[in-house]
C-alpha cells in the first residue's frame, strides 16, 4: 500500500536532463500530487557526506547544555533555537492540538552578513541567522547542506509546474529569492509524551515543498484521504519529498497538502533535518492558469507571502503569540 499510496521516483535522468525524462517525471508526480501529494525521490545528486554531516550538526548542537542553546533562542523571527514546548500547531484542521510538540528545533534560514541590504534598511522580515559560537563546525556542515538543497529544490519547483502543464520555467518570478528554511529536530521518545501530544503534531506544511532526509529511525506518519495512516518507503540516503499549502493555492486545490505527523515510537532519540522551500516574501500567490476554469473558478484569492507568514509566527509560535497578546 505505501509504495503505491507513496512511490519512489528516481530523479536522475531528469537532473541529467535526458530526453523525455521531464516529462515522465511530471506524470508521476502529477499522479501522487492528486492523491497523497508524497513521494520518495532517489538519486538526487545530494552526497551522502552533506547529508550525514547535517545529521551530525543536529545532534551535536541539540547535546549542548541548555544555557548554550537557550543564548540562540529563537526572537521576533523563528531563526535559531526553539526549545521545547514552545510550538503548538494550532492551525491543524485535523486534529485539536492542544499540547506542544515534543520536541526542540533549530531553524536556519539564507544566510545573510550585517551588510546585506535588507538587514541594512532594517526589514523586519529579515534576520540573520544565529550560530554557536564555540562550535564553528556547526555552520560549515549545515550551511554545505544548505547549499547544496536550494538547486535541488529550484528543479523540482520546475517539474511540478511541468506537472500543471505550464511553462518549466512559471515559478521562476516568484521563486527569484526563495524563502527557504532548514530545521533541524530532536525528538526525544514518545514514552514521556502527554494524552493528544505528539513529536509533531497533525499538520500540513504551509511552504510550497518540502524535502526530508530519511532519518536512521521511523517517526513520519502520512494520513491518506481515506483515513488511514501509513509510513513513506523507508530507503536510505532518499528524500520524501511533500507539498505544501501554498502549492494547494497556486493549483486552485488540486494538489491538497497532506496531513502528516510524527510520532517516535523508538526508544530513542530521533533527529530530523527538513528542508523548505517556497516562493519570495514579495511573491503574490494566485491559482495558475491552467487550474482555472469557467467551471472550475478560482478558489483563492491572491495571498502575499509576506502576509501568510506572519499570521503562521502569530498563530503556532507562543513567543510570537505572547508579544501580540502584550502588544494589544
Amino acid at each position: 500500500m505505501n509504495a503505491e499510496r507513496i512511490p519512489v521516483l528516481d530523479v536522475s535522468d531528469f537532473l541529467a536532463d535526458k530526453p523525455n525524462a521531464r516529462h515522465a517525471l511530471a506524470q508521476a508526480i502529477a499522479h501522487t500530487c492528486d492523491d497523497t501529494g508524497f513521494l520518495v525521490i532517489t538519486n538526487h545528486g545530494i552526497p551522502a557526506a552533506l547529508i550525514d554531516g547535517a545529521f551530525a550538526a543536529a545532534a551535536d548542537f541539540f547535546d549542548l547544555d541548555d544555557r548554550d542553546k537557550l543564548a540562540l533562542k529563537v526572537g521576533d523571527l523563528n531563526i535559531g533555537y526553539l526549545p521545547y514546548g514552545a510550538q503548538t500547531v494550532r492551525t491543524s484542521k485535523l486534529n485539536n492540538n492542544t499540547k506542544p510538540n515534543l520536541s526542540e528545533s533549530f531553524y536556519i534560514v539564507t544566510d545573510r552578513t550585517a551588510d546585506d541590504r535588507e538587514i541594512v534598511a532594517g526589514n523586519p522580515l529579515y534576520g540573520m541567522n544565529r550560530w554557536p559560537m564555540r562550535m564553528p563546525s556547526f555552520k560549515v556542515r549545515t550551511m554545505a547542506y544548505f547549499d547544496a538543497m536550494r538547486p535541488l529544490g529550484h528543479r523540482m519547483v520546475s517539474v511540478i509546474a511541468t506537472s500543471l502543464g505550464l511553462p518549466d520555467d512559471y515559478f521562476d518570478a516568484d521563486f527569484h529569492q526563495p524563502t527557504v528554511t532548514l530545521r533541524l529536530i530532536r525528538y526525544p521518545s514518545h514514552d514521556s509524551a502527554e494524552d493528544n501530544q505528539f513529536g509533531f503534531a497533525p499538520h500540513i506544511d504551509t511552504s510550497f515543498l518540502t524535502l526530508l532526509a530519511q532519518s536512521a529511525l521511523p517517526g513520519l506518519e502520512v494520513r491518506t484521504r481515506e483515513g488511514d495512516w501509513i509510513r513513506p518507503p523507508a530507503i536510505p540516503g532518499t528524500f520524501v519529498l511533500n507539498t505544501g499549502e501554498m502549492l494547494s493555492r497556486y493549483s486552485n486545490g488540486r494538489y491538497l497538502p497532506t496531513p502528516h505527523r510524527v510520532i517516535n515510537a523508538n526508544n530513542a532519540v530521533r533527529h530530523a533535518v527538513p528542508f523548505f522551500y517556497g516562493p519570495g516574501l514579495d511573491a503574490v500567490i494566485r491559482p495558475v492558469p491552467t487550474c482555472v476554469s469557467p467551471d472550475n473558478p478560482a478558489r483563492y484569492e491572491p495571498l502575499l507571502y509576506a502576509d501568510h507568514q506572519r499570521k503562521l509566527n502569530l498563530t503556532n509560535f507562543d513567543h510570537r503569540r505572547k508579544q501580540a497578546e502584550q502588544a494589544a
